[in-house]
């Protein structure tokens, strides 16, 4: 059966998952790419470093993103967002969602973070320095469309 997800199915669908695949433009030349990421009810959070795609982002903000969850050719899922780039820039806001987007991909909620600490290469502070090549940055959400196909077999 073939069909479309809800909001509320496409929202929890992309709260489910961390890893997606932003769609951007360079030169008339359409460029995907897989990003590690956190979806806070409103927009995807992710970061990257500075590069060829954090300057094409700047120039044009309008991007895709994808996510997907593939059983095989009959059961999956996916979801479609359109939205807006931007860049966090606020210190404050950019440690808060990187150490959100940290806690998502180690699978950690709050009080588990409290009790065992994540060790990192290097430390939020050397992420987050004024000037650090790495940009955190928000998709704001404009849109959005989930389908999924799921066999059902008949019996017989």
């Amino acid at each position: 059966m073939l069909g479309s997800l809800t909001v509320s199915q496409m929202d929890d669908f992309l709260q489910r998952h961390s890893f997606g695949r932003i769609g951007y433009q360079i030169d008339g030349r359409i460029y995907i790419i897989p990003v590690t990421y956190l979806f806070d009810g409103t927009s995807i959070i992710a970061h990257s470093r500075e590069g060829e795609k954090i300057r094409a982002l700047r120039n044009q903000q309008e991007v895709c993103f994808q996510v997907d969850e593939i059983i095989d050719q009959r059961n999956w899922q996916s979801v479609l967002v359109w939205g807006l780039y931007e860049e966090i820039t606020d210190p404050q806001q950019r440690y808060y969602a990187l150490d959100m987007l940290i806690r998502k991909i180690y699978k950690l909620d709050v009080h588990q973070a409290a009790e065992k600490p994540i060790e990192l290469d290097v430390q939020p502070d050397q992420l987050l320095a004024e000037g650090a090549m790495n940009i955190v940055y928000r998709i704001r959400v404009l849109e959005k469309s989930g389908r999924f196909h799921r066999y059902e077999q008949k019996p017989s």
